[in-house]
């Protein structure tokens, strides 16, 4: 199976950095393009939930940052011949932001850290990774 468009699912954690390099691993220079996927989910505000109302210096300080860790990301990606992109997704809801992008682009291979919740807390939370594997139309790689 050729591999030409990695989505790795990025939230900056150790999870999300083991994902990256797994996916840096399995790419081949040839022919395989990676692209890092963050979500920006909103403010939680206790009287509404998730809004998604940033102020734009707050934006702009989120976006700033993304760069920043981005370019570290593409350091890494350019030692092993890999191009590299950014795409910054907005939604209240990270596992669907990261479906609605692959089901709008050809999407070869979702490359996700597991957060590693057991128990209650997973049954509470869910997990994102687990709702990606099981709704993504392609397959999806869970890095622990």
């Amino acid at each position: 199976m050729e591999l030409k468009n990695i989505l790795v699912a990025f939230d900056s954690s150790s999870f999300s950095n083991r994902a990256f390099k797994n996916a840096l691993e399995i790419a081949d220079p040839k022919i395989s393009k990676i692209t890092i996927a963050t979500v920006i989910t909103g403010i939680y505000q206790p009287s509404i939930g998730f809004s998604m109302k940033y102020s734009k210096d707050l934006l702009e300080k989120h976006t700033k940052v993304l760069h920043k860790i981005f370019s570290k990301l593409q350091r890494d990606a350019k030692k092993t011949g890999i191009s590299l992109s950014l795409k910054i997704l907005h939604d209240p809801s990270v596992s669907k932001a990261i479906l609605n992008y692959v089901y709008s682009h050809k999407v070869d291979l979702v490359v996700i850290g597991s957060h590693g919740r057991t128990g209650i807390n997973r049954v509470i939370l869910g997990s994102v990774a687990n709702e990606v594997a099981n709704k993504a139309k392609c397959p999806v790689m869970v890095v622990k």
